[in-house]
């Protein structure tokens, strides 16, 4: 299992239905949450081995999404 925590751009409900939609295509995500109280609206991916943060990133923004890694 990997966790991948990315900055994002998420500012409403519909955004983050948008995402849930878009994640129940990909098998290799086992959850994720979105923290829309901290300022960096914190994208947190629990995945299965295979999965890889370059694809997640490039998944997320091909949404619309604004996302980066964020700096440990």
């Amino acid at each position: 299992m990997k966790i991948f925590v990315f900055k994002t751009d998420i500012k409403s409900h519909l955004e983050m239905s948008i995402l849930a939609t878009a994640f129940k295509d990909l098998r290799n995500i086992i959850r994720w949450t979105v923290d829309m109280h901290d300022i960096d609206r914190v994208l947190k991916i629990v995945a299965l081995d295979d999965a890889n943060e370059k694809d997640l990133l490039s998944f997320v923004k091909s949404q619309g999404i604004f996302c980066e890694e964020l700096p440990d």
